[in-house]
């Protein structure tokens, strides 16, 4: 694919913002079940999910062209479901701006793709820019304004932007996303992130730690079966 990661970013951030702008979005949070519902014509539907039962003969659900959600469903599930829902129908239109022939492409090249048009739906770069003068780099903060997201899809998205950072999601103690935007990272945690991540994991609170060249602030993230923390850690010399 001949084209750079701020090329293909761009594209991606065009499309959405000019969805967001015919559907008169102007500020977050951003409805993304209401815009494919009234404003793309995605039908949507709630259907229960089948139950287990071993002696029920198989049944096939004809695939569904729209957005299906199931009554389980949080709010923030539903409205990501509405955004891959958006992200499916904006899919052919990003690949063309790309010169990439729709249909050609691998089925992990529309994954990737679909994943970050999905991301910008629900938290759109130019209100994310926006958020961040008044928040700086509060995550719990950012996600008070764009709450139909995740509050890791969030921080996430912050990757996309030309500060460098690095974003972790510690789970028990236990690394389970960690990414940077400036260089390769690994799972590893560094000296600053680690001590960050067990002063909130102890206390419960945001916490800030200074060590060794890196900054690293730390949430807990609410509403989870488990202690997950999230962290963002930036280099002292940029």
């Amino acid at each position: 694919m001949d084209f750079s990661q701020e090329e293909l970013f761009d594209a991606c951030d065009r499309l959405v913002h000019g969805l967001l702008d015919r559907a008169g979005v102007t500020k977050p949070p951003v409805d993304a079940l209401r815009i494919a519902d009234d404003h793309l014509g995605i039908p949507v539907e709630v259907v229960e999910p089948e139950e287990d039962d071993p002696d029920a003969p198989p049944r096939r659900r004809r695939p569904s062209a729209g957005i299906v959600l199931n009554p389980h469903m949080s709010e923030e599930q539903r409205q990501l479901a509405g955004a891959q829902g958006i992200a499916r129908l904006l899919l052919p239109d990003l690949l063309q701006k790309l010169d990439i022939v729709p249909g050609s492409e691998t089925k992990q090249a529309a994954t990737h793709l679909r994943g970050l048009l999905a991301g910008r739906v629900l938290v759109p770069t130019r209100l994310l820019r926006a958020a961040l003068r008044q928040h700086k780099y509060d995550v719990p903060a950012l996600h008070a304004e764009f709450r139909t997201a995740r509050l890791e899809a969030v921080a996430l998205r912050l990757l996309d932007l030309d500060s460098p950072c690095v974003i972790a999601v510690v789970d028990d103690g236990v690394v389970a996303v960690r990414r940077g935007n400036a260089t390769a990272v690994d799972r590893k945690l560094t000296r600053a992130e680690q001590a960050c991540y067990d002063a909130v994991a102890e206390q419960e609170l945001h916490h800030r730690v200074r060590l060794d060249g890196w900054t690293a602030d730390g949430w807990p993230v609410p509403g989870r079966r488990f202690r997950r923390v999230l962290l963002r850690a930036v280099p002292d010399e940029i």
